[in-house]
């Protein structure tokens, strides 16, 4: 048995084990400022980070948690026109979906 495939004392062959769970996670890129922006506060984000989302001036992120932090992403347009769809309903048939969830 090599040293890659050596299982860690106490798991078994049946037992999965994800090895990269393990691994702490490691910093990517460049370190961020959090600066004050008028009433509130955020970061600049330098031109090879926006090239690498693909976004400039005016458009928009996802922002969503990961197991090790938060992730950016640009935003999709048909996610966020389904998102408003979803809020329209939500706001029409509330006493339904009230009713639904008892």
């Amino acid at each position: 048995m090599t040293d890659e495939t050596k299982k860690p004392k106490g798991v078994q062959d049946s037992e999965q084990y994800d090895f990269r769970a393990q691994a702490p996670a490691k910093p990517v890129g460049c370190t961020l400022k959090v600066r004050k922006i008028g009433n509130s506060l955020g970061v600049v984000l330098p031109k090879d980070v926006l090239a690498k989302l693909r976004v400039g001036e005016g458009d928009e992120l996802s922002v969503s948690e990961t197991p090790d932090g938060v992730a950016l992403r640009a935003a999709d347009e048909d996610t966020a026109e389904l998102m408003k769809l979803a809020e329209d309903i939500m706001r029409k048939r509330r006493r339904v979906l009230k009713a639904l969830a008892q």
